[in-house]
């Protein structure tokens, strides 16, 4: 009961309810005077002009360089709707009639309320007219070389510098591709990579670097930020990297066998041409491999013949070394002036056949067989040898299988130092028969 006296009195309190009706009025002409009263305002926004859907881009011309200013869109409209405005209530487009070709092009700023029934009007729009750089759509593949002219070598290791590599994503096969204007990517004759901060090195080493495009004349070329590099970041950074070569002369070897006593001081005999080779590759490659690539094999006399003096050895080269000349084959020749061949037939028996190893307990017998020998040497030697100077011996070679068995007879040539006894291309010995019981 109180309460609601208290509440009586208040409202009708003479002070209160002037109070009241003053501050009521106050807000009620506040909110007429937002709703009525027009004011102006200034919106800064993000241009993204674009040809799509326009002459000029329907025949493949694109914007590369101004597609975004900044507008300022100057608008008016009552304080309570203007207030309330951002970007998102404008759309702002370009006049591209003036766009005639590939350059440097003016357009023309529009701008538009993005619902039309919204209470206020575009006044004025600034900038009114940008400038846009267009061109047609490029695309070429170049290949990439790295520029070390501030990378040094160490004097002091004998070393030089190896050819550097290009690494980074986008650049496959030491190439990277190019996407820009015409008129841009036609200007590229070069891509390098610069390093970036060179040294004194004496080691395999890795340096930053950053990709440049030039042209023919070895300038930069303008406007290259236009372009995009396929695969790399903005910045266009790039590995270098930069190897260690140790340069070695690597002279050729060879072995012998099965070579005639009268040969054995012939310096002569066997010429390599070339003798020698340089090659270049990291150091621990080539002492890795420069007894295997000095190193030309085996040359046995057995399967010599006047037919096969001259061959051709073509070298292994590991993919990491590289032979100086290019060199890829090495040519042998076997100094075979007043050489001769002939044939001679043995009839093989127990009086010119030695038979070795014979396991033990194990008793053979040898047929009677013919056996047609080539011989090769100095003509005077070949014409004087007769098939009583030839024997044989054959090398059971611990097999005590009873049964005929195959094994293979090497002949011997009495008495002459200077011929030897030719196999074929492969065999080291003829076919003979041993009767094992």
């Amino acid at each position: 009961m109180s309460g609601r006296m208290s509440l009586n009195r208040i409202l009708h309190n003479k002070k209160f309810a002037i109070f009241f009706s003053v501050i009521s009025a106050v807000a009620i002409w506040a909110a007429v005077h937002s709703i009525s009263n027009e004011d102006v305002k200034t919106i800064t926004t993000t241009a993204n002009l674009s040809l799509n859907n326009t002459y000029a881009g329907n025949t493949g011309m694109q914007i590369y360089r101004g597609d975004t200013p900044k507008v300022d869109i100057t608008v008016r409209g009552s304080l309570f709707v203007i207030h309330h405005l951002t970007e998102k209530d404008f759309y702002v487009s370009g006049d591209y009639s003036e766009v005639k070709g590939s350059g440097d092009w003016p357009v023309t700023i529009r701008a538009s309320k993005s619902v039309s029934t919204m209470d206020f009007s575009i006044v004025e729009v600034k900038p009114e007219r940008a400038m846009i750089f267009c061109d047609f759509a490029d695309k070429k593949t170049f290949a990439v070389s790295a520029d070390t002219t501030n990378v040094k070598i160490d004097g002091k290791t004998g070393y030089q510098l190896g050819t550097p590599t290009v690494q980074a994503p986008g650049i496959e096969n030491g190439t990277v591709t190019i996407e820009g204007p015409r008129s841009v990517v036609g200007k590229i004759a070069s891509v390098k990579a610069v390093v970036n901060k060179g040294a004194t090195i004496s080691e395999l080493t890795t340096f930053p670097a950053t990709l440049n495009a030039f042209d023919e004349d070895g300038k930069p070329v303008k406007d290259i930020e236009l372009c995009t590099f396929t695969g790399l970041s903005q910045d266009l950074s790039v590995n270098v990297v930069v190897p260690v070569w140790e340069k070695r002369t690597i002279k050729f070897n060879y072995k012998y066998e099965n070579m005639p006593e009268g040969f054995k001081n012939y310096s002569n005999f066997i010429t390599i041409s070339p003798p020698s080779i340089e090659i270049l590759g990291a150091p621990e490659q080539i002492d890795t491999f420069a007894d295997e690539i000095a190193y030309l094999g085996v040359f046995d006399f057995n399967h010599i013949s006047l037919d096969n003096k001259n061959m051709e050895i073509q070298l292994d080269i590991p993919q990491a070394i590289t032979v100086i000349d290019g060199t890829t084959e090495v040519d042998v020749a076997f100094k075979m002036d007043g050489f001769i061949s002939k044939k001679l037939e043995i009839r093989l028996d127990n009086q010119n056949t030695t038979v070795i190893n014979r396991p033990d307990g194990a008793s053979y017998s040898l047929s009677t067989q013919k056996i047609s020998v080539t011989l090769i040497g100095d003509r005077n030697s070949i014409n004087k040898i007769k098939a009583s100077d030839l024997s044989a011996v054959i090398d059971m070679a611990n097999e005590g299988t009873a049964g005929v068995r195959e094994f293979k007879a090497i002949i011997k040539v009495k008495g002459y130092k200077d011929v030897w006894v030719y196999y074929g291309t492969s065999e080291s010995g003829y076919t003979a028969y041993l009767t094992i019981s």
